[in-house]
């Protein structure tokens, strides 16, 4: 059986946060649950950016139940396959470090010089989300 098609967020994109249902794209993908990709986050004001390199980078996992999911993903992160150099963001496919699965991750394709670090590698935490979001997202149905 093929492995499942993953897709990882790391910010605006995660539960609770509303995005993925106003995308309307919210039932195209069921929620797995946290893990981590090797990189580093920054600050972009009401949004974080991820670029490849040390460290790590805490998120949630989903699984596309709806390939379609990724046109308008990709239209929401201002990733262009056809003008990469136009692309804010490139999807590139990743390492996950808490098992042995790859997914998509949208990773920052602009310059980071004078953009601030962010701390720790998890952004839910630095808005002040709780961390232990599990419980409820487990109790949720994806049709």
């Amino acid at each position: 059986m093929p492995e499942a098609e993953l897709i990882f967020f790391y910010g605006t994109l995660m539960l609770p946060y509303p995005t993925l249902e106003r995308l309307g794209v919210e039932r195209m993908l069921a929620y797995q649950g946290w893990d981590a990709v090797a990189g580093r986050l920054y600050s972009l004001g009401r949004y974080p950016a991820l670029t490849l390199g040390p460290g790590s980078v805490r998120g949630q996992v989903f699984q596309m139940l709806d390939p379609a999911a990724l046109a308008v993903l990709d239209r929401f992160e201002d990733y262009r396959p056809d003008d990469p150099n136009g692309s804010e963001y490139m999807r590139k496919l990743l390492p996950l470090t808490g098992r042995e699965a790859s997914a998509w991750v949208y990773v920052f394709n602009r310059p980071t010089d004078g953009l601030p670090p962010l701390a720790g590698g998890d952004w839910a935490a630095l808005q002040g989300q709780p961390q232990a979001w599990d419980d409820f997202f487990a109790s949720r149905t994806v049709e």
